[in-house]
């Protein structure tokens, strides 16, 4: 008799650990579907008047020293410029949380509507890739300008200058 009241003891307590069980991988699911909407958005409100931080007023700092190389005018200037105008979008983008190895990979974790600069960005960050990947890519004056004008747009956007 006592031998059968143990085995339903059991018997009820691997069915609360079967509740328990599903419970729990329910919960987890629930969590891992609340998190991955928690990503940085670039939802700019245009209301909002921007507010001067020491990182942003050193990004501004960078971004005049690029554009100041790229006032150089000189073929070599407007490479430096136009691969530092990448790398400072580069590291915003990463302190905002994207991940990626790489930056196309970080853009590739945007929306499109999520950022009205998006296919600029994208099409400067593509001239950026020719002229470091390919021998033969000529930057002219007017393809490196366009190409800084997408950074700018997106540094715009984002309120580190106006």
């Amino acid at each position: 008799m006592q031998d059968l009241t143990i085995w339903k003891v059991l018997e009820y307590f691997r069915l609360g650990m079967i509740v328990v069980d599903v419970f729990l991988i329910g919960l987890f699911f629930y969590a891992i579907s609340k998190a991955l909407k928690l990503r940085p958005r670039f939802k700019a409100n245009p209301n909002v008047k921007p507010i001067m931080t020491v990182k942003k007023a050193e990004l501004l700092e960078k971004w005049m020293d690029i554009k100041k190389k790229f006032n150089e005018g000189k073929a070599d200037s407007l490479k430096v410029a136009l691969i530092q105008g990448d790398a400072l979008v580069d590291t915003i983008l990463k302190s905002a949380g994207l991940s990626g190895e790489h930056m196309a990979d970080r853009l590739d974790n945007i929306e499109p509507g999520e950022l009205a600069s998006f296919e600029d960005l994208w099409r400067s960050h593509k001239i950026r890739n020719q002229l470091v990947h390919e021998e033969n890519f000529n930057l002219t004056q007017e393809i490196a300008e366009r190409s800084l004008k997408g950074y700018e747009k997106f540094l715009k956007e984002i309120k580190v200058i106006i």
